[in-house]
C-alpha cells in the first residue's frame, strides 16, 4: 500500500465519520426533538439570501471536487502539489482530531444544534463543555478540519475550499450571533464578555 493510496483511504474515513456522527446522528437528536432540518423562509432570511447561495455552491464545488478525487486520478493529477510527508501526517493529525471535537462540540448542542441559522423550540443557551470558554467551537473545528484536509491531500481543490470556509465563517457566525443576541438579548451579551469567538478565553483565576 502506497502512501497516496492512505492519503485518500484517510479521506474516505473522514467523510463517513462526518456523515454518520456530524449530520446524521445531530440531525437524528434534532428532528426527534422537533427541530426542522430544512431551511425554511425564517432561516434563509437570518442567514441572508447571498450567504445560503454562498453555502450551496460551496458545497456543490466541493461534492464535485470530492468525485474527481476520488475517481478521476488522471485530471486529480493536475491539482496535486508536492508537501513532505510529515506535513501531510500532521495534517491527518489536525483533521481527526477536529472532527472528534466537531462531533462532541454538537453533542454538548443536543437539541439546540441545527444546519440553518434559525432559533429551535424551548431553545437554551448552552455554556457547558466547550461552549464555557469559546462561543463557536463546531466552526473552530471546521476550519481546522478543512486546513489538516488540504495538508493531507496536498490538492490545490482543498487549499481552495479551506480558502472558503475561512472566508465563509465569520460572516456566517456575525448572522448568528445577531440572531443569538436577538433571542437572548443581555444573557448572550453577558456570555460574549467571557468567551473567546474561534479560541477558549479564560478568566485569570483559572475557573474559565
Amino acid at each position: 500500500m502506497n502512501e497516496e493510496f492512505t492519503f485518500r483511504l484517510i479521506f474516505w474515513i473522514h467523510l463517513t465519520f462526518i456523515m454518520i456522527f456530524n449530520r446524521i446522528l445531530p440531525a437524528l437528536r434534532a428532528k426527534k426533538s422537533g427541530t426542522k432540518l430544512s431551511p425554511d423562509h425564517e432561516a434563509i432570511e437570518n442567514e441572508g439570501k447571498l450567504l445560503f447561495a454562498f453555502r450551496v455552491i460551496a458545497g456543490i464545488l466541493l461534492a464535485i471536487a470530492i468525485v474527481i478525487y476520488t475517481f478521476f486520478p488522471i485530471y486529480n493529477i493536475r491539482f496535486q502539489f508536492y508537501l513532505p510527508s510529515v506535513l501531510r501526517w500532521i495534517g491527518v493529525i489536525i483533521s481527526s482530531t477536529s472532527l472528534i471535537f466537531w462531533s462532541y462540540s454538537q453533542v454538548v448542542l443536543d437539541k439546540n444544534w441545527s444546519v440553518n441559522l434559525k432559533i429551535q423550540e424551548e431553545h437554551t443557551l448552552v455554556t457547558s463543555g466547550p461552549y464555557s470558554v469559546m462561543r463557536h467551537p463546531i466552526y473552530t473545528a471546521m476550519i481546522l478540519w478543512s486546513t489538516g484536509l488540504a495538508l493531507y491531500t496536498a490538492n490545490t481543490f482543498f487549499v481552495g475550499f479551506t480558502a472558503l470556509v475561512i472566508l465563509w465563517t465569520p460572516l456566517r457566525i456575525s448572522k448568528e450571533e445577531t440572531m443569538l443576541i436577538g433571542y437572548f438579548g443581555d444573557e448572550y451579551k453577558k456570555y460574549m464578555e467571557y468567551t473567546g469567538r474561534y479560541l477558549p478565553k479564560f478568566k485569570r483565576d483559572g475557573n474559565r
